[in-house]
Formats: structure tokens, sequence, C-alpha cells
């Protein structure tokens, strides 16, 4: 009670104070964990570290035997002065056996007498290498080690020399040279997943694990050691920049090209004879970051569990009071239910009272249809078959004549005669069932119906016609005539649609896809609005101006594709004007 009247008395100290007690806490606790994990890195540097050394100083002194084994070989070196091509063989083939990258002999000068390359386009033979530290050193000291960028070859290599004779008291005669090549060691570091790379006496990187780093400086390199490394040819035209780094308050952590690094560092050249030398191992400081993250993040999963335990309480002693009021829930549900099915059922049949007032307007539609096809098959039918007899007569007095150009133009005339009865009889469709006769036909032969009785439209109108049909046939199942009536339909409205366009282009294509034949006429006019696609299949529905056309044709042309179980459908092409996609079932054996 006493803890609870001072909460109540004094919350916003008392919480304060809690609050800056948690922080420094949270502080302290961070600052030895990192703490820990940075001593446990660098831990891992010093042991990582070792290997490297060990690898590095393998690679360096794998060849050390060699020129110390050339200059007790007198007849060798005896022969390099008088027979050069005989003692470069002998060379070549100490070079195979021992896995060396190049053995070679300079005579007093520094001039290459013989070299295992002698053959190879970068042959060292009458180079001359006097200004070489290892050359120098041999000659002076009886061997010598250096690292350097080759200046015949143009690749980087380790030089172990020793002179012969090995006597310091007798003259020097020659100096025999092994180069080392140390690309591989690279290469595997630069495979593997560490980060680590090699410094000579001037600070020069001259092995990385990151190519980037590779013959640049810690720090920028004086005039003096700039001359030196120029008089040797140590590292050609390399500019031999610096590197972006800098170190941290904490000389074991340092910023190398943005990245923080934990370094260690240790000594590798004395052991070989290249002092100055020093291996440089790197973790990134992340490392310690993401494991101290790692930490607060189990630390905050077990105080979430805590708080979830402490919620499930609350739930457990607040479930008996949600009971209560399930009851009035649950009515409330079912009222909502309740609407909801009403309001269904009222959608239900409001659609279905819409599309019985649609099927009404289509139906009152469609017996005028009837009655005006009725009545022009009357009219037509008695013309027609009086054209029928005069053409008839007209072919008897031709055929006296053996007039061949008559002939050929009332057969062309009866043709049309018996196409304009076929029509008569198509619109009988609309008045009673008619003849809807169906045999297999081909669509390439129902387009080139078409196409002979529209060509001239389209010739008049300027349209460029494209027709695309497969190799083979596509059959169907349809009435010849009806459906070309139906393509002259749909090629006359492309026609009109496109009478103010600047690029009139018909393209008419067959295809098929799965069971079905597709017929397809795109044009480039004007296009659909969406009412329009709506209500284009609607008998007398048009959007031509009055007196031109009555709006019967795509209503006509959908129910004769709807008899043999197709569909008429119309959309918009996506580069403009409209396209008409006929889909018919294929024609099965």
């Amino acid at each position: 009670m006493i803890i609870s009247d001072l909460l109540k008395r004094h919350s916003k100290p008392v919480w304060f104070a809690v609050i800056v007690t948690c922080l420094c806490l949270a502080y302290g606790v961070q600052q030895q964990i990192h703490r820990y994990y940075f001593d446990t890195v660098i831990a891992q540097g010093n042991e990582r570290m070792r290997f490297f050394k060990s690898t590095l100083l393998a690679s360096l002194s794998r060849y050390d035997y060699l020129p110390a084994t050339l200059s007790s070989n007198a007849a060798l070196f005896e022969q390099a002065i008088t027979e050069p091509k005989l003692a470069s063989e002998e060379l070549l083939s100490l070079q195979i056996r021992s896995g060396s990258d190049t053995l070679y002999i300079l005579n007093p000068d520094g001039l290459t007498i013989a070299s295992s390359n002698w053959k190879t386009p970068v042959s060292f033979i009458n180079n001359n290498y006097s200004f070489r530290p290892y050359f120098k050193h041999a000659m002076r000291q009886g061997e010598g080690r250096f690292y350097g960028i080759g200046a015949t070859t143009k690749t980087p290599g380790f030089f172990v020399s020793s002179r012969y004779p090995r006597d310091l008291t007798r003259k020097a005669q020659a100096v025999a040279v092994v180069k080392v090549d140390l690309l591989p060691l690279a290469e595997n570091w630069r495979n593997g997943s560490e980060i680590a790379f090699v410094t000579n006496e001037d600070g020069i990187v001259v092995l990385s694990s990151n190519s980037n780093w590779l013959y640049k400086t810690l720090r920028p390199l004086s005039p003096e050691q700039l001359s030196n490394i120029a008089t040797q040819q140590q590292f050609l035209d390399e500019p031999l920049p610096a590197l972006n780094l800098s170190t941290d308050s904490q000389a074991s952590t340092i910023t190398l090209d943005g990245t923080r690094y934990v370094r260690t560092i240790t000594e590798v050249g004395s052991e070989v004879g290249l002092n100055g030398w020093t291996l440089h191992y790197l973790i990134p400081h992340q490392t310690i970051t993401e494991q101290t993250l790692s930490v607060w993040t189990k630390a905050i999963v077990i105080l979430l569990g805590i708080i979830a335990i402490l919620l499930g309480i609350r739930v457990i002693n607040t479930r008996a009071a949600l009971k209560t009021s399930q009851g009035e829930s649950l009515q409330l549900r079912e009222l909502n239910q309740s609407l909801e099915r009403e309001i269904i059922e009222r959608k239900q049949v409001e659609a279905a009272l819409t599309k019985a007032q649609i099927d009404l307007r289509r139906t009152s539609k469609l017996r005028a249809m009837g009655q005006l096809s009725a009545s022009i098959t009357h009219e037509l039918g008695q013309p027609l078959s009086a054209m029928r007899t005069y053409i008839a007569t007209l072919q008897l007095g031709a055929a006296r004549s053996q007039d061949a150009v008559a002939e050929k133009t009332l057969q062309k005339l009866i043709s049309l005669v018996d196409r304009m009865t076929s029509v008569t009889h198509q619109l009988r469709y609309f008045a009673r069932s008619g003849d809807k006769v169906v045999h297999r036909i081909k669509l390439q032969d129902t387009i080139n119906g078409a196409l002979n009785v529209t060509r001239p439209a389209i010739d008049a109108a300027g349209v460029d016609l494209r027709v695309t049909v497969p190799r083979h046939h596509i059959e169907i199942m349809a009435g010849e005539v009806r459906m070309e009536q139906v393509l002259i339909n749909l090629i006359r409205n492309a026609i009109d649609a496109m009478e103010n366009s600047d690029i009139k282009r018909l393209n008419i294509t067959v295809s098929t896809e799965q069971d079905k034949a597709l017929l397809s006429v795109s044009d480039t006019g004007t296009g659909l609005s969406e009412d329009t696609i709506k209500q284009l299949f609607e008998p007398f529905y048009t959007t031509k101006p009055s007196g031109i056309g009555m709006g019967l044709g795509l209503a006509i042309s959908s129910n004769i594709i709807a008899e043999v179980g197709g569909t008429l459908t119309a959309e918009n092409n996506d580069s403009g004007g409209s396209r008409f996609l006929v889909a018919v079932p294929l024609a099965h054996d």
C-alpha cells in the first residue's frame, strides 16, 4: 500500500528515475557485451593470422634451395658461358621438375645468358637486370631477396638469387635466380571469404585478398622512397596511390574504403630475408555489431515472452467478462447475416428483372425483324425470279451467237442473282427457323467468297488489305453462304469505320486455339465506345447516320454464329481501331 501511494503521489519523478536507471544499466551491459565480442574477434584474428602467415612463408621459402643448388653446379655455369642454349634447356628441365616459375643465370654485368623461358615470347635472354636489388645483393653478399613486377613479363613475383661461386673471397662469375609466382596464393586469398593483405617495408600492398588494394600504400610515399622504387623498377608504371585508410582511437580498429575493420598485424618478412614485410588480417567491425544485436534480440525475445505470459494471464481473467457479451454479439451477427442475405436476394431479383426487360425488348425487336424479313423476301422473290428468266433468255442468245464475253458476263450475273436469292432465304431466319442445314466448310473458302463480293468496295476506299491464313485448311460445321454473309458484314463495317482515317488497313486473320477456329477482322478506324460495345449486337442499334444502315447486320451475324455454337465479340485495339473476333468449334471427323 505504501509503495502504491508513493507511485500515485510522485508518479512522474518515480517513472523518470526508473527509465534513467534502466537506460544506464542497458548502456553498461552494452559496453560489456561489446568488449567481450571485441576481444573474441581479436583472438580469432590472431589465430587466423597465424594460418595466413604460415601459408605465405611456405610460398616464399618453397624454392630457397634452388639458387644455392644451382650455384654449387660449376658445370652448369661453365655451360651457360660456353653453350647457353644447352644450359637453358637444363634450366627448363629443372624448372619443370621443381614447379617454379622461371630459372635464369646472369653474368657479372647483370646480363641474362641462360633462362628456362628462352623459347617463349617473354624470354629473359640478353635482358640486363643489374638494376635489380636481388642481383646487387647476390654480388655483394652472396644471395638476395626481392619482390617486384617483372620488367619483361609484367607479372609480379618473388625473386631469390645466389652468386657463383658462393665463396665471397673469389671473384663472382654469375648469379643464379629463381622467380616464384605468388599469383596462385593471391588467387586463393581472393576466392576465400576472409580479408588479408601484405605490405612491404615502404607500406605498399604487395599481396591482397582484395585486388582493388593491390599496389596502394598505407601512407603517402616520400620523394626518396619514390626515387628508390623507380630506380629498382620495382612496380614499373604503377601510380602507387594511398589507401583510403584511417586509424581509430583504438589502434586495432581502422576504417578502410568507408568500412570499419578490426585489424591484427604481424611481421612476416624477416624469416625469408624481407625485412619490413607485414601481414594485416581484417575482420569487419560489423561482425561485433551483429553479435551484439543477436544478444539483445534474444534478450528482447525473452522479455516479450514474459510480457506475453502476463498478457495471457490477463486474457484468462477477462475471458469470463467477455462471455457475458457473446450472446448479444451472436444475435447481432445473425441479424447482420439475415440482412446480408436479404440484400443479396434483392440484388438477384433486380438483376433477373433487368435481364427479363432486356430479353423482352430483344424479343420485340426480333419479332419486328421477322415481319420485316418476311416482307423483304416476299417483295424480292418475284423480281429475282424474273431477273433469272431474263438472264436465261440472254444466255440462249449469246450461245447462238457464240459470244464468249457475253456468256461470261451473264454467268457472273446469274451468280449474283443466286447469291441475292440465298440472302433473302437467310432473312427468313428472323421470321421462322428457316433452312439451318450445316456442313463441313473451309474458312479459307469463306474468306475468298466474301472478298469476291467486297473487293470493289475495298479498292474504291483505298484500304490496305492484309489476309493471314495458315497453309493447312481449317474446317468448321456451318452454312457457307451464312458464314460469308457474316464476314461480308464485318468487312463492310470496317470499311465504313475507316472512312475518315489517315491510315486504312484491314487485317483478316485465321487461327486455331484448342478446339476452336478463330476469325479476326480488325481495322484502323475510330474504335468503339464502351456503350457501343454493350449494345452493338442489339437489333436496330447503329452508329451510322440516319438513313444509312438499319442496325441489323451485327444482330443477324451474332445469331448466325450462335446457331453453330460460336461467339461474336468486339473490342478495341491497343494501337487504335476495333477488332471483331468470330470463334466457332472446329469440325471433327
